[in-house]
């Protein structure tokens, strides 16, 4: 397939994805499990045969109110990797992105590679409200009232209390903490650095939007950078992919136009 028409078909791809979106779905730092899992599960079928050892820690629901039900105890996933450690050595912690713990640390080598000079432990912490680590099990997406339990406000405070009770239970409440992520997994070590400087002393933070917000970064800062890397390598191919999006949007308007778009490019359910 020419280049220019394997870019188009990952625009029209994309492009499908953002136009069949509902209008009520969750924020972009949060996408629905039903939807992001599924691609998850695709991705690492096989299940991985990973060098960790899986945990589950009481954690708590609600870090920053009193009511009765704040304290309402659900198992939060964590993978431990202890082969290169000892008692003093840093901990390495990787801060759980939007999905199954499992993909991340089958896919996040870095740590693995440098564990031997650092003699660190790994630690990888699953995200409230995916993968296994259901507040309210298979009713966590029921309501807004169970997802309002799904920010990154409690998912930081989960990390911190894990962490200091991973430490004590360890009898190595010395040894130093880095934490790690990507995408939004590494705004998240990022703002962990930032909220708890007294937990961690770092964070590796990779292709972390950390700013993009309103009011703070022009809400098309990524699109302009995406363009700008078409249009270095061909202009023919910017001006295609360009022109593919109006075309698709006069599809999609069309009755049944979304229908067709889904066959024509055999997209998932």
């Amino acid at each position: 397939m020419a280049p220019c028409q394997s870019l188009l078909f990952l625009f029209i791809i994309s492009l499908y994805v953002t136009l069949t979106a509902p209008a009520n779905s969750l924020p972009a730092f949060f996408p629905p499990p039903a939807a992001y899992q599924s691609l998850i599960k695709q991705a690492k079928a096989p299940k991985p045969n990973l060098p960790f050892k899986t945990h589950y820690f009481p954690q708590t629901l609600d870090h920053f109110t009193f009511h009765p039900k704040s304290y309402k105890i659900f198992n939060q996933k964590y993978l431990i990797n202890t082969q290169y450690w000892h008692k003093g050595a840093p901990i390495f912690v990787y801060t759980g992105n939007e999905g199954h713990i499992d993909w991340f640390a089958a896919n996040t080598g870095f740590m693995l590679d440098i564990a031997p000079k650092f003699k660190d432990l790994i630690v990888f912490i699953e995200h409230r409200f995916y993968g296994e680590s259901m507040p309210f099990g298979k009713d966590s997406y029921k309501s807004a009232k169970t997802l309002g339990y799904l920010t990154s406000q409690e998912a930081l405070g989960d990390f911190a209390v894990l962490i200091r009770s991973l430490k004590q239970n360890l009898s190595s409440e010395t040894s130093p903490v880095v934490v790690f992520g990507g995408s939004y997994g590494g705004m998240l070590a990022a703002w962990f650095r930032l909220k708890y400087p007294h937990i961690a002393i770092g964070a590796l933070a990779s292709s972390a939007p950390i700013l993009q917000f309103d009011k703070i970064i022009p809400w098309s800062s990524f699109y302009d950078a995406v363009s700008q890397d078409f249009m270095d390598v061909s202009q023919n191919c910017y001006e295609v992919i360009k022109g593919s999006w109006a075309e698709l949007e006069t599809i999609s308007t069309q009755k049944e136009g979304l229908a067709e778009l889904s066959k024509a490019f055999r997209t998932c359910k």
